[in-house]
């Protein structure tokens, strides 16, 4: 089956809802996304939500990661589809919107969603946004139509944004001040200079986001919005300037900010502060999103249904988020008065940084996709989903031994944590039997959270020896822990 395999159609044939494109395709032999089963071999006919550029990975090969959707799917839901490839074989995925069909594609589950692997007998046919479907099966009219229309099931219940990261994207509306750095996607509508409020702060901004839902901690801003009540934050950004690849801020666009630290203020009630990643200084911790993406659906409609409601009550007909009095920031540096450094209190050191931090962090697809021959150590930044055995108990019969499951966005895999490593990780301080039991519990319980904490973890890919067969010992790869700490 192909493109071509879905010329053959009854006439006059009709598709204008989920139900009937699902049916289509099962008529045809094809799978839609909610029918794909984990640890089997998949045949889809899907639409690109978006993409990442094909990388360098860690082996000979480049990877390309897409994520997938169709009209089965809750509004905004994808599936991650990767393919390691010469770069001269990678699919040609040119934009969001490019109809997919990919035959004899590897399912995985992660996180308990379906994950699509390419290997040596995938094969895929695209058709280009900018393609014509005239002439084709109705099925390909149907998935442009819908994807143009928005990419929204009529049938599928409203979900949460969902996007990169998205155990960390919140609304507004979720904040506190228990709120731990989430992501923040927001309209900007408001931006001016600010007083630095920190030692460390040089110059700083001070916008006026919205994401139009509602939060009681917020105050009310005294500056002329056509939004009103308690949905306008204030995002604090220190030292943009040392901010890596900070876009330009404009009124009215859309921009996702990452990692923000939430402060309950007295005075200023809610607001958010944004600064550079001290342990990761390359991340971009603010992005601007284009009109038009999948994550912007929920936000754009809470807009226009405020707006309506707006208009209703005689605000008046003016563009929603229009702000014309505003200049642009100058950026200048405070002039404010400084304390002498002799009357400082001497500064506090910092604790040293593990060797392995130095490195890059390496995705987990890259380490399990790699075929290597030599031990190898790599830096991961992952979260615990499961811990085998069940118990702590279990895990300190003669020493520590526990298997961890760890998981990114690429992937999941497992690590062998035992001996002086796994004190070290745990921050054993007695070898008795209570103390270990009682500072291994701790593993368990970030397996059982729902969001949490990310790890900086060292795990190093030996060979181990592994079943005998025919009289010689077979050599099995294997993870281990090298490093890290779960404190």
């Amino acid at each position: 089956m192909s493109f071509d395999g879905f010329q053959t159609f009854p006439p006059g044939l009709v598709i204008s809802t989920p139900d009937e494109f699902s049916q289509h395709l099962q008529d045809n032999g094809i799978q839609y996304i909610r029918s794909l089963v984990p640890n089997t071999m998949g045949t889809i006919l899907c639409t690109v939500s978006n993409f990442s550029p094909a990388v360098k990975s860690s082996g000979t090969d480049h990877k390309l990661v897409v994520r997938l959707t169709d009209p089965t799917l809750p509004r905004g839901e994808t599936v991650t589809w990767m393919t390691f490839r010469n770069i001269h074989n990678m699919p040609n995925i040119k934009s969001a919107g490019d109809i997919v069909y990919l035959e004899n594609v590897k399912v995985q589950e992660f996180s308990g969603k379906p994950q699509l692997l390419s290997n040596y007998s995938t094969r895929w046919e695209v058709l280009s946004i900018d393609q014509d479907t005239e002439g084709l099966n109705p099925i390909f009219k149907y998935l442009r139509d819908w994807w143009q229309g928005g990419g929204i099931s009529t049938q599928s219940p409203v979900q949460p944004i969902v996007a990169g990261r998205k155990q960390y994207l919140k609304n507004v509306s979720d904040l506190d001040d228990n709120s731990r750095f989430p992501d923040l996607l927001v309209q900007l509508i408001h931006i001016r200079d600010a007083e630095p409020s920190a030692a460390h702060v040089r110059s700083a901004l001070r916008c006026l986001v919205t994401d139009y839902t509602e939060n009681s901690l917020l105050h009310d801003v005294e500056i002329p919005t056509p939004v009103r009540g308690k949905r306008l934050l204030w995002c604090i950004i220190n030292n943009p300037d040392d901010i890596p690849g900070l876009p330009e801020l404009q009124i009215n666009h859309y921009y996702r900010i990452r990692g923000a630290k939430v402060v309950v203020d007295r005075r200023e009630g809610l607001i958010v502060v944004v600064e550079r990643n001290a342990i990761y200084p390359k991340t971009r911790v603010v992005n601007e999103v284009t009109v038009g993406l999948p994550e912007l659906r929920e936000l754009v409609e809470r807009s226009k249904k405020y707006s309506r409601v707006s208009n209703s009550r005689d605000v008046g007909n003016r563009p929603l988020l229009i702000d014309t009095t505003i200049s642009p920031p100058t950026r200048t540096v405070s002039t404010r008065t400084v304390p002498h450094p002799a009357l400082l209190p001497p500064p506090v050191p910092s604790p040293p940084r593990p060797e392995f931090m130095k490195a890059e962090t390496t995705r987990i697809s890259d380490i399990t996709s790699e075929q290597q021959t030599t031990s190898t150590r790599y830096h991961i930044r992952a979260q615990i989903v499961d811990v085998y055995p069940d118990s702590a108990e279990q895990a300190c019969i003669s020493d520590i031994r526990v298997v961890l499951e760890v998981a990114d966005d690429s992937g999941s895999c497992l690590v062998l944590c035992q001996g002086e490593s796994a004190a070290e990780f745990i921050g054993l301080k007695s070898r008795n039997l209570g103390d270990m039991v009682t500072s291994l519990v701790p593993i368990w319980d970030q397996a059982e959270e729902e969001d949490s904490d990310w790890l900086d973890l060292c795990v190093a890919s030996i060979l181990m020896p592994g079943p005998t067969v025919e009289g010689r010992t077979q050599l099995v790869r294997c993870l281990v822990l090298a490093g890290g700490s779960l404190k």
